[in-house]
């Protein structure tokens, strides 16, 4: 069975729970077992992940980065 890494959601540089704290099963397709849950993101979630992604757009370093550093750090 392959380590699962990450089970929360990644919203402003860090992973966490849903709001709601709803989670689902991750299901192997080859052998149709549950490999893990992860979090369950819905709307406020998306809000947060929005807000944070606009902050970081509008302040961070991301729009005067060249193409090839986002591709080469991400």
């Amino acid at each position: 069975m392959p380590t699962i890494k990450f089970t929360k959601l990644f919203i402003n540089g860090k992973f966490v729970d849903s709001i709601s704290g709803k989670t689902f099963e991750t299901i192997d397709p080859r052998t149709e077992e549950a490999i893990t849950r992860v979090a369950e993101g819905d709307k406020e979630d998306i809000d947060l992940a929005v807000k944070a992604a606009r902050e970081a757009f509008d302040n961070g370093p991301w729009p005067r980065l060249s193409g090839f550093v986002c591709t080469v750090h991400f």
